[in-house]
């Protein structure tokens, strides 16, 4: 009888090393698939919202015609602080007009650091969708020329006119 329990408790610890060996793998690359889709996410919430703009825009063709638009425009900034009191993760979304006000460029930074204020990650994504024709201008609701710049996350009212898009922030 004891040599049947033997070979019990020795194929559990078999069995529990193998858990333990297939647990240590793949915790940490579900952590990494994790924050790469979050970061693919913040990157399709932005694309998206620029093309939704953009198509508004090109569907105005005369001074006349005005279309207004509400946006997610995407950010993040965590709550969690390193040892100078800076966020730990900060998604940025910051939208501009091209030089020749033909496109918007969008340009996406994703920064993490560690708690001892190292960074981890620094990148920046661009990419710009063409507007019809140039000398579109982007304004703020004050009437002044500004860009998005968006650290959180939020939504934007837009109001289109003929080469002009107007944004509050809601």
């Amino acid at each position: 009888m004891s040599g049947k329990a033997q070979i019990t408790v020795e194929a559990l610890i078999i069995i529990g090393a193998i858990l333990l060996i297939i647990l240590t793998v793949s915790v940490p690359l579900a952590m990494y698939s994790g924050r790469a889709a979050r970061d693919v996410q913040h990157a399709g919430d932005a694309r998206y919202a620029v093309e939704e703009l953009v198509a508004a825009a090109n569907s105005v063709t005369n001074e006349y015609e005005r279309r207004t638009l509400r946006l997610y425009i995407s950010g993040y900034t965590s709550r969690g602080k390193d040892a100078s009191g800076k966020p730990l993760i900060e998604k940025t979304t910051r939208i501009t007009t091209s030089t020749d006000g033909g496109a918007l460029v969008v340009y996406l930074t994703q920064l993490r650091r560690r708690s001892d204020g190292s960074v981890v990650q620094n990148d920046t994504y661009n990419f710009t969708v063409d507007l019809y024709g140039t000398g579109w201008v982007l304004t703020a609701a004050n009437g002044s020329r500004a860009d998005i710049v968006e650290r959180y996350g939020a939504w934007y009212s837009f109001n289109i006119t003929y080469k002009n898009i107007t944004f509050s922030r809601d």
